[in-house]
């Protein structure tokens, strides 16, 4: 009499051991976000499970129509290899999505054999099941060569479903984190790349970008000034990736780009029926940011209305929506950038004052490109590599006789431009090095008189690395006794003190025409 009752206790407890298991399973395999180490744990944990010799778990190939087994574990260890889907137990489980347990294979026509000849496992005893993810079939699992007399049972199999439910949402789970890390690798290489528009060794670049790295790691508000094109934005988005902020999201506003009514619905957003044709609740740039970072470009354009706006939203952290009653308080760090003069603009009454003091915590000054010239032939060479990349033409190089031209020309500008005049002339460039008849004609004429009309200087600029210094000089110097003699070549040969055709060849060297 009492034998069933104590069947039924120890069915019990081995029901209880099991699901506490599987609980500890459970918080295991969702703590685990690298795929390798998740399969380990997920094979690991169903040995322990069900009492099995070896685990393994097979991936489907959808393109390939195949079961890929990458990991197994236990006695059974080998490396990758692959079935056919529908082909043996495991490739029919994961063709129908139906669950099956064979406790001896070798009477069960279902059995492939050829998998124990890839792996060197004598398999005697399978239990396998579908991994699936939102009704779909991602792969299987299956346990191998129970140690139970009884084989694996019917408990065995819905405990298994239940482990590979888990199992499935834990690998959806480690291929979304892979995703979206290999993402941010992707989106720091395209910071990388942006960064080259900015860094260089001039000592005035140099400077900035110390500052910035400091002011990173703070969440101290930011005003980037300098001239167009100078990289005001791409060291927005480097402080940003350097500060801890760079988990969250960067939105980028030009503040010129709307009308003050459509930007003011930009920064902060309406509540439905705000307006005609409001039809529904938007979120505003502000709300988007929370937790990252706010650029806003060309402030100093901000019409009087919206500065007002700002102001509070520097104070306070919080607005209003367009239509709306309730504030919006948001955790968003405000970078913003302008090429005027808002000193000037102050006095005139264009500017706020106590709006830029709140906004002037910290300030930065980009040069132009023609103050740090000594950057130039990194910019090119970068912006070179870059567009030949895209333009999927095979490396170009760099006549000698560019860079001092490229010197020469007073980049109004600045970077921007000169990434503009490469582009140009990685696709007019004809033939393996970029010339300078592929420069844009207002370059190309800047090498041959000074834009002001008074005489070129006879020393280049200190700031320039020794060789490029030595061709400077020369560039100067033979084009200062080319204008004294009006481009007599015979003359300037002799005040040289060269053969005319050597000055013919150095002028074609040095980007030196009449």
């Amino acid at each position: 009499m009492s034998h069933p009752i104590q069947a039924q206790q120890d069915e019990l407890v081995q029901t209880r051991a099991r699901l506490a298991g599987l609980i500890e399973i459970n918080q295991l395999l969702m703590g685990t976000v690298e795929a390798e180490d998740l399969l380990r744990a997920i094979l690991s944990s169903a040995i322990r499970l069900f009492s099995a010799q070896g685990c393994s778990l097979g991936l489907v190939d959808e393109a390939a129509g195949q079961l890929a087994f990458t990991t197994m574990e236990g006695e059974a260890r080998v490396e990758e290899f692959r079935i056919d889907l529908g082909q043996g137990i495991a490739g029919l489980v994961a063709r129908t999505g139906q669950p099956l347990v064979s406790n001896d294979v070798s009477t069960d026509p279902r059995w492939f054999g050829g998998v124990d000849q890839k792996t060197g496992f004598h398999t005697t005893s399978i239990l396998c099941v579908p991994l699936k993810r939102r009704g779909r079939i991602i792969g299987v699992i299956e346990a191998l060569n129970t140690t139970k007399a009884e084989g694996f049972s019917q408990a065995d199999m819905e405990l298994l479903l239940a482990f590979g439910s888990l199992a499935a949402t834990a690998l959806s789970r480690a291929r979304a984190f892979t995703t979206v890390r290999n993402a941010k690798v992707a989106f720091q290489e395209v910071i990388q790349d942006r960064y080259h528009l900015i860094a260089g060794p001039s000592s005035s670049m140099q400077e900035v970008l110390r500052l910035a790295r400091t002011t990173a790691a703070t969440p101290s508000t930011v005003l980037l000034l300098g001239e167009s094109g100078t990289g005001k934005e791409v060291l927005a988005r480097a402080i940003h990736q350097w500060s801890p902020r760079a988990d969250h999201p960067f939105i980028a506003v030009n503040c010129t780009a709307l009308s003050p009514e459509l930007l003011e619905n930009e920064l902060f957003g309406h509540e439905r029926g705000a307006f005609t044709g409001a039809t529904g609740q938007k979120k505003g740039k502000f709300e988007l940011a929370d937790g990252g970072t706010i650029f806003l470009d060309e402030i100093g354009d901000l019409a009087p209305d919206l500065q007002v706006k700002l102001l509070r939203v520097l104070q306070e952290r919080e607005f209003q929506r367009l239509g709306g009653t309730r504030e919006i308080r948001v955790d968003v760090r405000i970078l913003a950038a302008t090429n005027r003069n808002l000193q000037q603009a102050m006095q005139t009454g264009g500017f706020r004052q106590d709006l830029y003091y709140r906004l002037n915590v910290v300030s930065m000054t980009l040069p132009a490109l023609r103050d740090r010239r000594a950057d130039i032939p990194g910019l090119v060479q970068h912006f070179l590599e870059r567009s030949c990349r895209e333009m999927k033409r095979p490396q170009l190089g760099l006549d000698p006789a560019v860079l001092p031209v490229l010197h020469a020309y007073p980049w109004p500008g600045n970077v921007r431009e000169l990434q503009n005049a490469l582009e140009r002339a990685v696709v007019l460039a004809a033939g393996p090095d970029v010339g300078i008849a592929d420069l844009p004609v207002e370059i190309r004429s800047a090498s041959r008189q000074p834009s002001n009309g008074a005489p070129p200087p006879e020393a280049p600029d200190d700031s320039l690395p020794l060789s490029v210094a030595v061709e400077e000089f020369k560039r100067l110097r033979v084009r200062r006794v080319l204008e004294q003699t009006d481009w007599n070549q015979t003359e300037a040969a002799r005040r040289l003190g060269l053969p005319q055709s050597n000055l013919s060849r150095l002028m074609k060297r040095l980007g030196l025409r009449s």
